[in-house]
């Protein structure tokens, strides 16, 4: 993202909408095609999805608190599944530990 410059997708938005959307197709596409096929299939279903809410929010805000609220509520569920995994981790230490101490007395 360093060399992205906004100012220049600005312009070409303001002076250009097709250019603008032709040039944003293509940049989204090269930034998939540099991933793996199925990284770059779940990639594609993203923005799918992104371009639906941006047709359908009616104005650009609505489109972004949409899709950011959307960001929100899967990276509440990664800290859930974070947390879960932490615990999950704890648990089997003990358990681990346990044994080894077992093993020690056997």
């Amino acid at each position: 993202m360093a060399d992205f410059d906004f100012d220049h997708w600005r312009r070409l938005a303001e002076q250009d909408p097709e250019a603008y959307f032709r040039a944003r197709r293509s940049a989204i596409e090269r930034f998939i095609g540099t991933h793996p096929a199925n990284e770059a299939r779940r990639l594609r279903e993203m923005q799918g999805y992104i371009d639906c809410v941006r047709l359908s929010a009616g104005t650009p805000m609505n489109a972004l608190l949409t899709v950011s609220k959307l960001m929100e509520e899967h990276l509440a569920a990664l800290g859930e599944q974070s947390v879960a995994l932490r615990e999950a981790t704890e648990r089997l230490d003990a358990a681990v530990a346990h044994l080894d101490r077992l093993e020690r007395i056997l």
